[in-house]
């Protein structure tokens, strides 16, 4: 449900106006895809710490962004480091998913889906770009006159950067609940057109964790706030930019920092623990049992405060 578009005319002439403006143009589009490609490496830097296997390193791929002249040279060089991208969190994907790439076709809109893990991306996309487009219309911005995306009929093109910005948020979601096998096979449907859907059961699931990835905090301008908070800070510092309100635009900020707890170095450390050594630093058995089964399976696990200190000082 969204609000009321709001009659900012100021703004928007505004937003009109850069879009007119080539330079102008150019420079915004190239700074959601330094974002989004830092924020592309903070998953692959998250997901290398339970997964040694997967490469971290994309610079080669990021250096045509630099030259970029065209929104299509900015668009290659996104491209590019998209393809290592899925190519990489494909290692992460068990095979009974049946996931092969991520089709570029599916990167704007949701429009279909062979196969479950691309079903799941395409509905937390959907998700992600209604928040979008809530924000835009609360900050007075029109949602068809994008920077980086091309105008088309029908297509709300400022959602379609905003999203850029956060993806991050998604692909976390999503990959959660493929690490944790909370999805069932009855949780999708075949359509008509061979395409998969999500029935009500696989779209709440999504949904659900989705939406707990958004309300996740995080420090920004000396305060905790939540990550849907955030993108609308966001939206709205674009608002401000183009505006002359702000001299500045900066989509890097705020860092996010992802550490896991689960990582193959701590998977390593529990296992090689002797019991009688754990008797020692004060903890019972059972919680030792309970950790090494937990290291031994796939999934992701937490551990309390106080067992990941004295964890942290082993070896």
């Amino acid at each position: 449900m969204l609000p009321p578009v709001r009659s900012a005319t100021k703004t928007k002439f505004a937003q009109y106006h850069a879009f007119e403006d080539n330079r102008k143009r150019i420079s915004i589009a190239k700074k959601f895809i330094e974002a989004k490609i830092q924020r592309q490496k903070m998953v692959l830097d998250y997901l290398h710490q339970r997964y040694p296997e997967v490469q971290t390193n994309i610079s080669e791929e990021s250096k045509g962004l630099k030259s970029a002249k065209t929104i299509r040279e900015i668009m290659g060089a996104e491209g590019a480091v998209a393809q290592v991208y899925w190519h990489e969190l494909g290692k992460v994907i068990p095979e009974k998913y049946e996931f092969e790439s991520r089709n570029s076709r599916f990167r704007t809109r949701p429009i279909g889906a062979g196969d479950q893990v691309n079903c799941m991306f395409n509905f937390g996309y959907s998700l992600l770009e209604a928040e979008c487009l809530k924000n835009i219309n609360s900050v007075g911005l029109d949602s068809h006159v994008g920077f980086l995306h091309e105008m088309q009929t029908g297509k709300d093109s400022l959602a379609y950067d905003l999203q850029e910005l956060f993806r991050f948020v998604v692909d976390l979601a999503i990959l959660n609940l493929i690490e944790t096998d909370v999805m069932e096979k009855k949780d999708f449907v075949r359509t008509e057109s061979y395409s998969l859907r999500l029935r009500p059961t696989g779209a709440r699931k999504v949904s659900d964790e989705v939406t707990a990835c958004f309300n996740k905090t995080t420090e920004y301008q000396g305060k905790e706030c939540m990550l849907s908070y955030v993108m609308l800070l966001k939206t709205r510092e674009l608002a401000q930019y183009l505006t002359g309100k702000k001299k500045t635009l900066d989509f890097k900020s705020p860092g996010f920092s992802l550490d896991r707890q689960d990582s193959d170095e701590m998977r390593k450390k529990i296992l090689d623990i002797s019991y009688k050594d754990w008797k020692e630093m004060g903890f019972s058995k059972g919680t030792l049992y309970y950790l090494k089964q937990n290291a031994k399976s796939g999934t992701p696990f937490t551990m309390n405060a106080h067992v990941r200190e004295r964890l942290s000082h082993i070896l």
